[in-house]
C-alpha cells in the first residue's frame, strides 16, 4: 500500500476551500474543528481523524477519491466551478444551488 502524502490532501483541501471563497476560519468552523487544526491539515502537519476527513469532505463538497488519489475527476472540477460562481451571484444563489446538490446526492444515495 503507498503511504499517503498528507501534504499533497491538505493542498487539495486549500485549493477546495478556497474555491468556494471560505476563510480558515469559516471552513474550520463549518468541519466543527478549531482554525489552528485546520491548518495544520492543509500544511499537511497534522492527521485528521476519519470523521474529520468525512466532514471535510462533506463540507466542501469534495470526493474521498479526489483527495486520497492523484486525479481530480471531470465532475469534481465542474461541481466546484459551479459553486464557485454560484458564490459570486450571492447568498441566495449559492443556497439554492446547496440545496440542488445536496437534493441530488439524497437520491443518488438511495439508488
Amino acid at each position: 500500500m503507498n503511504k499517503l502524502d498528507y501534504y499533497e490532501i491538505g493542498r487539495k483541501i486549500r485549493r477546495s476551500r478556497e474555491e468556494l471563497g471560505l476563510s480558515q476560519e469559516a471552513a474550520a468552523e463549518m468541519c466543527g474543528i478549531s482554525p489552528s487544526f485546520y491548518s495544520n491539515i492543509e500544511r499537511g502537519i497534522k492527521i485528521m481523524s476519519l470523521e474529520t476527513f468525512v466532514s471535510i469532505c462533506r463540507t466542501f463538497s469534495i470526493s474521498a477519491d479526489y483527495l486520497l488519489s492523484d486525479n481530480l475527476p471531470q465532475s469534481d472540477e465542474v461541481l466546484l466551478h459551479s459553486i464557485s460562481e454560484a458564490r459570486k451571484s450571492g447568498s441566495v444563489q449559492y443556497e439554492k444551488y446547496v440545496r440542488a446538490i445536496q437534493a441530488l446526492a439524497e437520491v443518488a444515495d438511495r439508488l
